[in-house]
Parts: C-alpha cells; sequence; structure tokens
C-alpha cells in the first residue's frame, strides 16, 4: 500500500511524481529515494524540498492516489 504525490514545483514549474510506502520501507521509482508517508523528497528538477507533514503541503500537490 501506498500514496503517490503529483505536484507542481512551486520554485520551476515543473510536474513530477513522488511515490512513498505506507508500513513498509519503499523506493520511489522516480527518485529512488527510500520514503515512507512522512519523509522529505526533492523536486527532480530544481532540488527544492519537499515535506508531507508540513501544514501547508496540501496546497503544493494536484493529486494524491492511494493504490494497494
Amino acid at each position: 500500500m501506498g500514496v503517490i504525490y503529483r505536484v507542481k514545483c512551486e520554485r520551476c514549474g515543473s510536474e513530477f511524481e513522488h511515490q512513498a510506502g505506507v508500513g513498509f520501507v519503499y523506493a520511489c521509482v522516480g527518485c529512488g529515494e527510500i520514503a515512507d508517508d512522512y519523509a522529505p523528497f526533492w523536486c527532480p528538477c530544481c532540488n527544492k524540498r519537499y515535506n508531507p507533514q508540513d501544514a501547508d503541503f496540501a496546497d503544493k500537490i494536484s493529486e494524491v492516489i492511494l493504490w494497494d
């Protein structure tokens, strides 16, 4: 089970996806980061840091997909 974040970067405007696992170790297919639901990740174009625990993180995502 996991989550896919579709994000439009607020710094450079690129759109990318980041995948995080829930409950087990999972590596994002796009960036290779080993991530869980709370780990920070970076824009692949400009390296802007995104943290899912930030209060305004929900404003930066365009879509969230949950998968089993």
